[in-house]
């Protein structure tokens, strides 16, 4: 199952979240292979975001069971309309086998100083 986070973004900043993977005792799940991420208008509805493999970094060391997403400011600003979104989160193990890990609410709010 994966988690929930409700996330609000402001259109025309870097933002960043770090998502920690464990067990239910608290034991760390290693990451491995590719992520992607898409936000949409609803779902099955028109994609607002994409983000790729680039935008995201696995820990190293002991922290392999941490993510960072990153949604550089370039991407916040293309969104035009700001407002409410879903979004998912999706890992590709090395050995093909997809996982969501997070999803949501991203919501998006409007730049004033342009």
């Amino acid at each position: 199952m994966s988690a929930r986070y409700d996330w609000t973004i402001n259109q025309g900043e870097t933002t960043t979240l770090d998502y920690t993977r464990t067990e239910s005792g608290g034991a760390a799940i290693a990451f491995t292979g590719t992520f992607a991420m898409q936000a949409r208008t609803k779902y099955g509805g028109d994609k607002v975001l994409e983000l790729a493999q680039s935008d995201f970094t696995i820990g190293t060391g002991s922290e392999t069971n941490k993510v960072t997403i990153t949604i550089s400011a370039d991407k916040t600003s293309a969104m035009t309309a700001p407002g409410k979104y879903v979004y998912d989160v999706e890992n590709t193990a090395s050995g093909g086998a997809i996982t969501r890990i997070l999803e949501g609410t991203l919501i998006l709010t409007p730049e004033v100083t342009v």
